[in-house]
């Protein structure tokens, strides 16, 4: 009798496990855009009424396309980021990274930076120059922000890689010379994922990769530039993979110019969807949305409680200590190994000591000291 009821438990066990609902994968949908020299529309300063009109323009292509992250290119600086953030309400997105990259020309910061806004505050953001290699010189630089994203670290890098535009006589040595110093940049960001990102991030192991490439697969132009393919050769993803140079249009030709996929997003250890162009005469590239599966469907159980688990404690039994935390309220800078970066605002941190109008807190590897008032300690 009883080995019959082991029988019908194990097969009431089996039904149930069957008949468990199977979850969706967790998504992210990434939205990258050029906005042409935002939020002027040229290197001319406009007034601010102006400027609040192409902001607005760009508030309402971007709500409706409900992205977690938007990669922006060609902004001029964090605060038309900000104003671009507040603009897209009702939805909440906050400025993760903005750069400040010089111009390698003319004195001051330039006015086309990269930038990542989200909805979720992020783990860690900075930006970082690209370094001269050979001779070779690409200028700006990449944003990067760390995501936790369903239970998944997520990288995101937003590029807005050397034009090509030519400004000397020679056009085939200057077009050479664009293309190298697109080629050396993603070099320089593989490195950084391979060198930077897995010792001192080691949990970040899925990647996006999104912007303004400035290349364009289908023009005997590009034939034998490796930008992409050194991406692709890396395990990343082109999301607009199998699709016709008709249905992947990211820059509408104008004059001499063709139409073409200069926009770009790559996925590494993440499935992309089929991305959606959007068209827009909000700027002269269009924005390019993507979700991206951050890992396959699971089976829903409950777990049976471990009644023999105990509280972590010490020796004696009593439950350790919880340590004291504090939440970041405004972006603080810090120095860290290989640099600066930019903690932001929402990032919560453990604290390791306090010293009048200071505290210093754990971050990675790193034991910053921040000023008190830009946490929320008493």
């Amino acid at each position: 009798m009883r080995r019959f009821q082991r029988t019908i438990f194990s097969l009431v066990a089996v039904l149930l496990a069957s008949v468990a609902p199977t979850l969706p994968a967790a998504t992210v949908r990434v939205t990258t855009w050029n906005l042409e020299w935002f939020p002027n529309g040229s290197p001319k300063e406009l007034p601010a009424s102006e400027q609040d009109k192409r902001i607005a323009a760009a508030a309402n292509v971007l709500r409706p396309l409900n992205p977690d992250i938007i990669l922006l290119q060609e902004v001029r600086d964090y605060d038309v980021c900000a104003r671009l953030a507040n603009a897209i309400a009702p939805r909440t997105y906050q400025v993760a990274i903005c750069s400040a990259f010089r111009e390698p020309f003319t004195p001051g910061v330039g006015k086309q930076q990269v930038a990542i806004l989200a909805k979720l505050p992020a783990q860690a953001a900075w930006s970082e120059s690209w370094k001269a290699m050979d001779g070779v010189d690409p200028p700006r630089g990449f944003a990067f922000a760390w995501f936790k994203i369903g239970g998944t670290d997520v990288g995101i890098y937003s590029l807005h890689l050397k034009s090509n535009l030519i400004m000397k006589s020679d056009k085939t040595v200057e077009a050479h010379k664009n293309i190298r110093k697109r080629e050396v940049a993603i070099d320089q960001l593989l490195n950084h994922i391979r060198d930077v990102i897995a010792p001192a991030m080691p949990m970040v192991k899925s990647f996006v990769v999104g912007g303004d490439f400035n290349t364009n697969v289908d023009q005997p132009d590009f034939g034998q530039e490796t930008t992409l393919t050194k991406l692709t050769a890396a395990g990343f993803r082109n999301s607009m993979e199998g699709a016709a140079p008709v249905q992947r249009i990211t820059h509408p030709g104008s004059g001499p110019y063709p139409d073409a996929t200069f926009d770009y997003l790559f996925g590494s250890n993440l499935v992309p969807a089929k991305p959606l162009i959007t068209p827009s005469k909000a700027s002269d590239h269009y924005p390019v949305t993507c979700d991206f599966s951050l890992g396959g469907s699971y089976v829903q159980t409950t777990p049976v409680p471990n009644r023999s688990q105990v509280q972590p404690g010490n020796e004696d039994g009593k439950k350790a200590a919880v340590p004291q935390f504090v939440t970041l309220i405004q972006p603080v800078k810090i120095k860290i190994a290989y640099g600066e970066m930019v903690l932001p605002r929402g990032l919560k941190l453990p604290v390791i000591s306090r010293n009048g109008q200071s505290v210093t807190v754990k971050y990675l590897d790193e034991t910053p000291t921040i000023p008190v008032s830009a946490t929320d300690l008493k």
